[in-house]
């Protein structure tokens, strides 16, 4: 249920509740399954990763792309990266403080997965080139999407490609905490 002062405890800006409502109402309203969600912010990761680079801004690492992604947008004030079981990159959103969160935020009332980040992340680390994923669910079996964990939306992606800025060895990724909070 739609709450504005749960936007305003975690400092939602309008461009936040506009996100989080649009996706919630459309979901609430059978206009938007979970698959449009997945490729429509895929695309949409890619076209933020274009702006970037046509503003010039060059990336190293996935914590750094992440990093920026994070401190421009605002989606929530902590993001971590790590890579477990030497294959899989999990994202993990803090989820009490996820500004565009469709359940939280926007008021999403229906169950199944909705959340924009899943495509989104995967979508711009791979316009940037710096990795190639596959998303790490099977609704049919009973994975989802997101995985609620220590107070964290956990996101899985199989690393298929790990790659490096031309003339530069990929880098190792080390688990990375990135927040959105000015020190």
């Amino acid at each position: 249920m739609w709450d504005v002062n749960r936007a305003l405890g975690v400092g939602a800006n309008v461009y936040h509740v506009y996100i989080a409502s649009m996706i919630a109402r459309f979901r609430d309203l059978g206009l938007l399954k979970f698959g449009v969600i997945l490729r429509a912010s895929e695309d949409t990761g890619r076209r933020v990763a274009q702006y970037f680079t046509a503003l010039g801004v060059k990336l190293g690492s996935v914590e750094e792309a992440l990093e920026l992604l994070n401190l421009t947008l605002g989606f929530s004030d902590e993001v971590r990266a790590r890579v477990v079981d030497g294959g899989t990159l999990e994202v993990a959103f803090s989820k009490d403080t996820c500004k565009i969160c469709p359940r939280n935020i926007g008021g999403l009332e229906l169950p199944g997965p909705a959340c924009p980040n899943v495509g989104f992340v995967k979508g711009f680390l791979e316009e940037l080139g710096l990795a190639k994923l596959k998303e790490k669910f099977n609704v049919a079996n009973g994975e989802l999407p997101v995985e609620q964990r220590d107070g964290y939306c956990v996101i899985r992606y199989q690393i298929l490609e790990r790659k490096a800025p031309e003339g530069e060895a990929p880098a190792p990724l080390a688990t990375a905490l990135v927040s959105a909070r000015s020190t």
